[in-house]
């Protein structure tokens, strides 16, 4: 049972700690997965404080090392900072034992760490900074008064705007806005939390599967950083890799092929790349570079050589044939480092802004270009280009 010094605190914050209550040492703060929805005191720092022995050394002495800041919230340190960061403007925190209030905003890491404080719970959707925050807003969306959209959404209604904000997620990393990326970031876990609200609705799983399930997936599959097991090289990494996950394959009862896995959903390229990635992981791939040259020439040789030749026979063989190719590009891709896909994206781009670069020239010159022949339009495409080039 707490002795009597953190009886008169917990008195003091007016905290019942049978509802729960997180007493954390000011200077710690940004070590500790502290939760916004609950009462959170923070202890002044003072060597030999009473309390500490009570606290199990969560309070700070000055013999103690420099805590360490919890990964996820450790972009701006300081305690002050952080509170600010997790708690809505408007927010007050109140001094103990003298019951004076400061805004959150306006707290300073020396004012924490010169007093006792008490900052009371956030209401679940107001605990916007938090993994719980979230999880509370989709579950009051889809709560009987809540959102008539969200409520009568299914997994499958929701599967186009999973690929959506996957496909706006990574135009914002080629854009490089970092603010951009955190809000598609966003967006995309939101997809996440309203699939386990559904399921958690349905009684077979709920967030804390979904975080349990990956991070033991990943510990598992990185013995060489968890365990005892030795990689120098990502390509040593990737084998590793490859063949953890037969062997779970294999414990689950499912098909033992090593491509069982591969989404059927996934766009033709970066499936392509995958098989690929896992074919070489298994030794299935050229000693060099120049065989998979010889092999995207002997496709393309393949191809043309199908001509134009009539009928559904003819472009089933041109059909079969194209797909060659690119599956042979995607590998000489692959051996040069570089994404199929990004490389594509970056063409079509590419394409796009000089096309435009090509209008705007045309309507400099007073040409409608909806009405030049071929040679006009070679004729502006190849000075833009140039243009590019200087």
């Amino acid at each position: 049972m707490p002795g009597p010094a953190l009886d008169d605190l917990l008195a003091a914050a007016g905290v019942d700690p049978r509802s729960g209550v997180q007493v954390v040492a000011a200077d710690r703060l940004a070590s500790i997965p502290f939760d916004p929805g609950l009462p959170l005191i923070l202890l002044r720092s003072t060597a030999g404080d009473a309390l500490a022995g009570e606290l199990d050394g969560l309070v700070s002495s000055g013999d103690s090392e420099p805590a360490s800041v919890l990964p996820g919230r450790h972009r701006e340190p300081g305690s002050a900072r952080l509170l600010a960061r997790l708690y809505p403007e408007g927010h007050r925190a109140r001094r103990i034992p003298d019951g004076s209030e400061l805004l959150v905003e306006a707290l300073t890491d020396a004012a924490l760490v010169a007093n006792d404080w008490y900052v009371p719970p956030l209401q679940a959707v107001e605990n916007l900074g938090s993994p719980h925050g979230m999880a509370a807003i989709s579950a009051r969306l889809r709560a009987p008064d809540g959102c008539p959209w969200d409520r009568k959404q299914t997994h499958a209604s929701l599967r186009p705007f999973v690929l959506e904000e996957a496909y706006e997620t990574v135009d914002a990393i080629e854009r490089g806005g970092a603010a951009d990326l955190a809000e598609e970031l966003g967006d995309l876990f939101l997809q996440i939390v309203l699939h386990a609200q559904l399921a958690a609705e349905e009684g077979s799983f709920d967030l804390v599967d979904v975080y349990r399930t990956l991070g033991a997936k990943i510990v598992r599959r990185h013995p060489h950083v968890f365990g005892d097991v030795e990689a120098n090289s990502a390509e040593q990494v990737l084998r590793n890799w490859e063949s953890i996950k037969a062997r779970e394959r294999s414990d689950a009862g499912r098909e033992p092929s090593a491509f069982a896995g591969i989404a059927r959903a996934l766009p033709a390229l970066p499936a392509s790349r995958e098989i690929q990635e896992r074919a070489s992981s298994m030794g299935w791939d050229w000693e060099a570079i120049e065989g998979v040259w010889e092999k995207v020439r002997e496709e393309l040789d393949e191809l043309h050589a199908e001509g134009d030749a009539a009928g559904d026979q003819g472009r089933d063989a041109r059909l079969h044939e194209l797909g060659d190719l690119l599956f042979a590009v995607v590998n000489l891709a692959r051996w040069m480092k570089l994404d199929p896909e990004e490389a594509l994206r970056a063409a079509n781009r590419r394409w796009i802004e000089r096309y435009a670069r090509v209008e705007a020239l045309a309507n400099r010159r007073g040409l409608d270009l909806a009405e030049l022949d071929l040679v006009g339009k070679d004729e502006l495409w190849d000075a833009v280009k140039h243009g590019e080039q200087d």
